[in-house]
């Protein structure tokens, strides 16, 4: 099948269309056969709303977050979405236009509505969790919305008893009142406790590590103070480390705080600098800093202890810094500069002060990557994800993909010019039938669908016909277990 940069353009416009409707448990109907073991419930977050009173937001980073809800049961679906009411949402919605700056977006009105403007929206729009009887719409740059896990009503901010309060200097407090919890936090399935970070500006910057156990309760942050204030959009853990992958992809601070440009707009990678690699020991004791490999890494897919004492990665790599907010020049440039990101294996050595980068797979892009819940530190067998058609350019990320660790055998399931989301597994267990769940912008019909395939082979089980279409959106997770509303 072959696409043109003009045609997967078109497609993505009519993807982007906003949610008009919210639906509450509505049955869907099933193509194919729902396998008998699969009853619980999928939760999946990304953005729903693309401008604000005629005005277009820059940047896929900023749409309004819009959960849906798909419960399995007894081989029927019931589906329910909302947008997640944060206090941003709810005041945009009345005054039927923008009132914050986005992460790329700026407010309309140029230097005087977004000079020193240092409080940006919260889009609670990237992930969305369950833990410790929390259902959590996260977004990196802000504190987390804790939702009815059935009704999808917003609550309001979680700040952990309080642990998530900003205690810093004055001007940190009144910027953000709660501190940043990030869109990536690692669960250790053997334990359950959730381990998450966050970024602050100042002088000095901070990383503030998270650690909150299987009932909840959340200790008094780690701090460790940073050198510069880069960009991180995701960690690794292991049983030994704590690994936060640092690149040269810098904020022009002054640019962004006076309003000349959006931080996404001002952010540069320098390509000739190698990203470090901060390791922090999970027992305590001193960190260090490891210069890496160039590139930006926006997810790590698996990472591993290994028996010397080092670790390993699996990343997925962008050789520049992708232009998410103008996806006509992302195009361009990967047809260009063969820019896609790949799925490569980051194997870092702190005995030798040193790391070392090899291909996993060379011929296709790769994103969105998960695997199946295990021990913190435990090489997962298989990573799941969305990439390019193998000989094909165009759509890029249109196959959910299979690649096995121990062979390098890759399988694919091409879609076509259909756009899947992040493949979410559904085992628990290694005893388990795993299956994937994707949902899936039919770009034909302009609806979506989500998608049952068997892990094993990527075989289509079953097709799930949505009411409407979900524009293409960013994680999400699987409970088996059916959770109960708040009281």
């Amino acid at each position: 099948m072959t696409i043109n940069r003009a045609e997967m353009l078109k497609i993505l416009a009519e993807a982007m269309m906003p949610i008009e409707r919210e639906y509450t448990d509505s049955e869907l109907r099933v193509s194919g056969t729902l396998p008998p073991s699969l009853n619980g419930v999928l939760y999946r977050n990304g953005p729903g709303r693309f401008e604000r009173g005629g005005v277009p937001y820059s940047h896929a980073f900023d749409g309004d977050g819009h959960l849906c809800r798909f419960e399995f049961a007894q081989g029927r679906v019931r589906y329910t979405n909302r947008f997640v009411r944060t206090r941003a949402y709810c005041a945009e919605e009345a005054a039927g236009r923008m009132l914050w700056r986005g992460f790329g977006t700026q407010k309309p009105g140029g230097l005087w509505t977004n000079g020193l403007r240092l409080r940006f929206k919260n889009a609670a729009n990237t992930n969305v969790i369950w833990h410790g009887n929390r259902l959590l719409a996260l977004w990196e740059g802000g504190a987390p919305h804790r939702l009815d896990p059935v009704t999808l009503a917003t609550l309001g901010e979680e700040d952990f008893a309080g642990q998530l309060r900003n205690r810093f200097d004055p001007l940190s407090r009144w910027n953000s009142p709660l501190l940043p919890f990030s869109a990536h936090p690692q669960q250790d399935a053997e334990t359950g406790e959730l381990i998450n970070f966050g970024l602050v500006l100042g002088h000095p910057s901070r990383l503030l590590l998270y650690r909150v156990d299987a009932q909840g309760m959340m200790a008094p942050p780690d701090v460790h103070q940073l050198d510069r204030f880069s960009f991180v959009h995701d960690i690794a853990v292991t049983a030994r480390w704590i690994c936060v992958l640092l690149p040269f992809a810098d904020f022009d601070i002054p640019r962004a705080l006076l309003g000349l440009q959006s931080p996404a707009a001002s952010l540069k990678l320098d390509r000739d600098r190698p990203m470090q690699a901060l390791l922090i020991p999970r027992a305590g004791g001193p960190t260090q800093l490891i210069d890496a490999v160039p590139g930006f890494i926006f997810h790590i897919a698996a990472a591993s202890d290994r028996d010397d004492g080092g670790l390993d990665l699996r990343v997925i790599r962008y050789p520049n810094f992708p232009a998410l907010g103008d996806v006509e020049c992302f195009f361009r440039e990967v047809e260009q500069t063969d820019g896609l990101p790949r799925l490569e294996w980051l194997q870092i050595d702190p005995a030798a002060n040193r790391c070392s980068l090899s291909p996993c797979s060379e011929e296709v892009g790769f994103e969105l990557p998960t695997v199946s819940p295990g021990p913190l530190g435990a090489k997962p067998r298989q990573i799941y994800g969305i990439g390019t058609p193998a000989g094909r350019r165009l759509p890029f990320f249109s196959a959910i993909q299979r690649f096995q660790m121990q062979t390098g055998e890759l399988i694919q399931q091409d879609l076509g010019a259909d756009l899947p989301g992040e493949p979410i597994p559904t085992a628990m267990r290694p005893d388990q039938e795993d299956w994937l769940l994707s949902l899936v912008y039919r770009a034909a019909e302009r609806r979506s669908d989500l998608l049952v395939l068997r892990a094993a082979d990527l075989a289509i089980q079953a097709s799930i016909e949505l009411p409407h279409a979900i524009p293409p959106g960013f994680h999400g997770c699987w409970v088996p277990t059916k959770p109960s509303p708040v009281g």
